[in-house]
């Protein structure tokens, strides 16, 4: 073809006037490396046209990859369908490990007698013994009530002496 034939449908081209068979002409006569120097940039525009259907040019299970990767994003995992399920589930394990520890808690424990009941059998064989045995104890405890009563006294002392500078600073 002749280089002002080229001209003219370039020119075409340009203006939106050519045929796809026209394009295809221009096409490849610019895909030659001996281009003029006035239509290098059509022929590199040309080129990257080319390039470009190549990636446009995808196999026949591109539509469906693409599809099955979104339904995988868009699908939410497993727990997350079950999610109220599991905290039930979890609640219910929660509550027989309590059961299971309060029960054998209170197995394991043996039945404490009534705290407050008091032992009816005698521990001694002679009552004179248990006699001198509790009175002994009573006057350790007298002893020592009696001391903190000593010390309720100097408390009270000092309470009086506190309530007569406070009388005195008004």
């Amino acid at each position: 073809m002749e280089l002002t034939n080229i001209r003219e449908l370039v020119e075409k081209y340009w203006n939106g006037d050519t045929t796809l068979e026209e394009e295809e002409l221009l096409r490849d006569y610019l895909a030659n490396e001996d281009v003029p120097a006035d239509l290098k940039k059509e022929a590199a525009l040309f080129r990257y046209y080319q390039a470009q259907t190549r990636f446009r040019n995808l196999d026949d299970q591109f539509e469906e990859k693409i599809t099955r990767r979104i339904q995988r994003k868009q699908s939410p995992q497993w727990w997350s369908n079950h999610r109220s399920f599991i905290r039930v589930a979890a609640v219910v394990v929660m509550l027989v490990v309590a059961a299971l520890l309060l029960k054998t808690e209170w197995l394991d424990t043996p039945a404490d007698p009534d705290p407050i009941a008091v032992s009816t059998e005698d521990t001694y064989e002679d009552p004179q013994l248990a006699y001198e045995q509790t009175k002994e104890a009573l006057m350790l405890v007298s002893s020592l009530m009696n001391e903190g009563a000593q010390h309720m006294e100097q408390l009270e002392t000092f309470s009086e002496a506190q309530e007569t500078v406070k009388t005195q600073i008004r």
